[in-house]
């Protein structure tokens, strides 16, 4: 059976990572809704963010970065040096540089500056609003969700660059990704309210202060 599917891998590299990639994150945002969160009816525009989130993102575009620019255009000698023995890497000190520039360039520029983004506009547009209040949210949360986006996936990707052949990477992200997903999906798959708004609605209601002030001068009066 595993051979077969590796077969499929080698021959389609896009649909099979597309086709894995959608079907993880999907499932991995109802594990978290049903399981996790224990949910009675199971929110099907969240569950609609992640699966087009897994398909067009994590699937197809993640292919596009890892495989073709990391591999064939900025590391044209990653692949030799993941197809190495274990032996042969332990001694290969320029294979292992590389290693450390994919996962720095991964976890410090790509996913910080395109992922993350990508994800919130996905987001936004199937929850019905806007580019900038998707920013907003992005710009709000983005702290919070890349610590806890390093402290899973850098030693996850030195694994990945070190060890993975070519047309396992992508189904390797998305297999450590399923985990990740539950968590990121019980933070975020809820509909959030815009930040613009919630600074709006605080600054239309007087503050309690101001309140007691104006009922001490009507009582003095």
């Amino acid at each position: 059976l595993f051979s077969s599917i590796a077969g499929f891998g080698l021959k389609h590299p896009v649909i099979f990572g597309c086709g894995v990639s959608a079907f993880k994150t999907g499932t991995s945002d109802l594990v978290a809704q049903v399981y996790v969160e224990k949910k009675e009816r199971v929110d099907w525009r969240r569950n609609a963010v992640f699966w087009t989130w897994g398909l067009l993102y994590l699937g197809c575009v993640q292919y596009f970065i890892y495989v073709k620019l990391f591999t064939q255009r900025l590391f044209p000698g990653a692949g030799a040096f993941a197809a190495k023995p274990i032996r042969e890497k332990l001694a290969d000190r320029a294979g292992q540089i590389v290693v450390l520039q994919q996962v720095a360039l991964d976890q410090f520029v790509h996913h910080p500056f395109l992922l993350f983004p990508a994800f919130y506009q996905v987001k936004e547009f199937i929850e019905g609003g806007t580019p900038a209040e998707g920013f907003r949210k992005f710009r709000k949360n983005c702290t919070e969700d890349m610590l806890v986006c390093w402290s899973i996936w850098i030693p996850a990707f030195l694994v990945n660059f070190s060890f993975c052949p070519i047309w396992m990477r992508v189904p390797f992200v998305a297999s450590v990704s399923f985990g990740f997903t539950i968590i990121f999906s019980r933070k975020r798959g809820a509909k959030e309210p815009s930040p613009s708004a919630l600074s709006d609605d605080t600054g239309d209601q007087p503050s309690d202060s101001a309140a007691d002030q104006a009922r001490q001068k009507d009582d003095e009066s």
